[in-house]
């Protein structure tokens, strides 16, 4: 691990995801890196749910603004809680299906690694529900480090 310039850390307020920003903090103070952390609003897909789910009441940009603001209070809340006194670093905050966006993301600017947290779902569930952490494993375009819950 001695070439880490660039580090990706996808934060979703989970305490897995907190304990990968740590790890990811840890690593960039010992090798100079700066990290990105990035959050995704993911907002409802209107075509696949209609009116049978919900009732859209505002139009949707005004639905995709209302999640990126509460995404950007969170990321916000998550670093000030963060220790990265010393790490240069920048946030994202984007709309769309996670680990799609993680994946254009980390393709797009190069980084040497992912740091990601990982829930404790069962096998079954992972099967069912999909992981966002094991579709970015499968297809990152760099090595990606993964932290348990």
């Amino acid at each position: 691990m001695s070439d880490i310039k660039k580090i990706l850390v996808p934060i979703d307020g989970s305490a897995a995801s907190r304990k990968a920003a740590e790890r990811a903090v840890s690593i960039a103070k010992k090798n100079d890196s700066e990290i990105t952390f990035v959050t995704v609003a993911a907002v409802p897909d209107l075509y696949r749910y209609g009116d049978m789910r919900f009732r859209v009441e505002k139009s949707y940009g005004d639905i995709v603004n209302n999640a990126k603001e509460l995404e950007t209070k969170m990321i916000d809340k998550f670093l000030d809680e963060l220790n990265i006194e010393g790490i240069n670093f920048e946030k994202i905050v984007v709309v769309g299906e996670p680990y799609e966006e993680i994946l254009k993301i980390a393709n797009e600017s190069k980084y040497d690694y992912i740091v990601m947290g990982r829930r404790g779902y069962s096998k079954i569930t992972r099967f069912f529900i999909g992981s966002v952490t094991q579709r970015v494993i499968s297809e990152a375009p760099c090595p990606v480090i993964v932290v348990k819950e």
